[in-house]
């Protein structure tokens, strides 16, 4: 199963040419991913239900075709697979039905006095289960 988020890009995302600005897929990516945690359920950042913190360790953009006006993109979100702790997020941006880029985000939990890596939690894991293959 997949995640679909409505994301607006705004004329100020813009570059000089009159493209979406490479920068602004992560944001994006984040955007969504953070829409989707809450159609998980969990709160805000930091809810006590939600493994939090953890660290984005990786942002991977794959640019197929430029969005060049502003307007809403869909932008889907599944999950490709899950270690012991670190989550790695799949994401796709459409415009008008057209792939224009697809990416992935690596995260790693970590505690939050040591800054070292920690584990998922089971409920987390359990709440992944519908949106990737290889949980």
């Amino acid at each position: 199963m997949r995640f679909t988020s409505k994301q607006s890009v705004h004329w100020d995302m813009l570059d000089l040419m009159g493209m979406l600005h490479n920068a602004a897929y992560p944001l994006l990516f984040e955007r969504a991913r953070t829409e989707f945690w809450r159609a998980l359920g969990f709160g805000t950042y930091g809810d006590e239900t939600f493994d939090w913190p953890y660290v984005v360790a990786r942002n991977e953009v794959n640019y197929r075709m430029a969005i060049r006006s502003a307007g809403v993109v869909d932008v889907t979100v599944f999950v490709e697979s899950i270690g012991r702790s670190s989550l790695t997020i799949g994401h796709e941006v459409s415009c008008a039905g057209l792939l224009a880029a697809d990416g992935r985000t690596v995260l790693v939990r970590i505690d939050p006095t040591t800054n070292q890596p920690i584990p998922w939690s089971d409920s987390l894991r359990q709440k992944l289960q519908d949106y990737g293959s290889t949980l």
